[in-house]
This record gives C-alpha cells, structure tokens and sequence, in this order.
C-alpha cells in the first residue's frame, strides 16, 4: 500500500489516481485509458474547494483550466490524525481534507458518477490531534466536525474514530467527547457521533489490508494560529 501524504493547499490531491491495490480507482470505462488522458482543450471543472466551500470560491470553476479530469468508481480511504496539525488559518487539516473529499463525493453520488456503497471515509484521531475532539471544542474544528456529521447525514458515508488507547492514556472516558453527553451517552443535538475504536494503528492496519487508501497529514504550520 502506497502512502499518501496531504499537503496544506486546499486544493491539493484531493481527486487521486489509481494505484495498485488503492481504496482510490478510477471510474471503468471502454478504454482504462480514457481514464487518464490529457484534453486537448482543458475544461473548468468543479474543483474540491468549490464543493466544499461555494461561498467562498464560489459554486463553479472559472479560474483553473483541468487538463486531466478525474472521476473515481471506489472511493475507500482513511485519513490518518495523530498531530495537531493546522493550516495558516488554524484549521486542522486532517477534518478540512476529510470535509473536501466528502464534499467531492456527494457531487459524485448525486450526478450517479459513484455508487454510495463504493464510498468510505474514516477519520481516526489519535496523539495530540486528540484534543481537536475533546470538549470544550474549539469553534475553529467545530466547524468541521459537524460539517462531516452533516455530510454523513446527507448520504455520505463518513465517518470520525478515536483511539481508546489514546483516550485511556489522556485519562479520558467518552463523557469527555464532543457528540457524548455528561454520562458518556450520545447526545443527538450533536448532529453525528465520533465512534471508539480499541486502537487506532491496528484498525489503520485491518483497513489498509483491505484495500483503503491511508492520507498522513504532512504539513505544521509554524506562523499564529
């Protein structure tokens, strides 16, 4: 399994090709080679920041001509959060890119370009990017937790995982999540729910083996958060 490794651009390698064995292929066709073939006359396709955030780059594509469009037929990933790493706005990066690629899929679903049975999306948090889903959260990743919650809702499936390990190591029960209640209940005002897996490099290790993609945050801002 080759590892892939995020950067801080917003539009970065949010749409990936096949690699043998990946959780990410392209979409069948008469000609796999059809699938990756540079236009002649490049086209102002969506991009990942204009279905993730249409308000701020606005719903359509009018500035970045695509020479190689990219559609995919299996979309199974796991974005791997054990840092806090943040972009030059604070946001984490890990929940942004998980946010972009569910964006990016349910475009996909709703044009029929993608089964949702062939989309799977885990966020598993661990190390000192643990405290992104702790309460109080921070407005700055509150934002994104509930905008995948959101996503999940409307037909994605996505999802955000924590490692008990870690949590037992912070002295931290499920009282302690964001979408958990004082009992340690979930609390559906919430809007989702962050499931506890028994550690998160085994459950890495299991997906992996079964053919999903592995994202590593790769990218700490250094500059005011």
């Amino acid at each position: 399994m080759k590892k892939l490794t995020l950067m801080l651009l917003f539009g970065s390698a949010v749409l990936l090709g096949a690699f043998s064995g990946s959780g990410v292929a392209f979409a069948s066709g008469s000609d796999s080679a059809d699938q990756n073939k540079i236009l002649d006359h490049c086209q102002y396709v969506p991009l990942a920041t204009n279905l993730a955030f249409p308000k701020e780059f606005g719903a359509k594509n009018t500035t970045v001509c695509v020479d190689i469009p990219v559609h995919v037929q299996k979309a199974k990933m796991v974005f791997n959060m054990d840092t806090d790493t943040v972009d030059g706005k604070g946001n984490s990066t890990g929940l942004k890119h998980m946010v972009m690629m569910g964006a990016v899929m349910k475009d996909a679903i709703e044009k029929g370009q993608i089964k949702p049975g062939n989309v799977d999306i885990i966020g598993i948090v661990h190390g000192s990017a643990l405290k992104w889903l702790i309460k109080p959260v921070s407005p700055q990743q509150k934002k994104w937790i509930e905008a995948i919650f959101k996503l999940k809702r409307e037909g994605v499936n996505i999802h955000l995982e924590v490692c008990a390990a870690a949590m037992n190591g912070a002295h931290l029960t499920k009282k302690n999540l964001f979408s958990y209640d004082a009992k340690g209940n979930p609390d559906p005002k919430t809007g989702g729910r962050i499931y506890v897996n028994q550690g998160a490099f085994a459950r890495e290790l299991y997906l992996q083996n079964h053919g999903y993609a592995y994202f590593e945050e790769g990218y700490n801002y250094h500059g005011k958060k």
